[in-house]
């Protein structure tokens, strides 16, 4: 599994090696890629729900 890798406990012992997993840390902070907001809306309502999963049926 891709995640197991992360839950796994690791030691940073010499100074320049934890200088350089901030400096990784810090610079992934600023690379990251803005949310693309998709239109739409959240149906709460159950018989609209239902509508609409009629409408898929068909």
């Amino acid at each position: 599994m891709a995640t197991s890798s992360i839950t796994h406990s690791f030691v940073i012992s010499n100074p320049k090696s934890v200088q350089r997993f901030i400096s990784a840390l810090e610079e992934s902070e600023q690379d990251r890629t803005p949310k693309q907001l998709l239109p739409g809306r959240e149906l709460t309502n159950p018989k609209e729900i239902l509508d609409l999963m009629a409408k898929r049926k068909r």
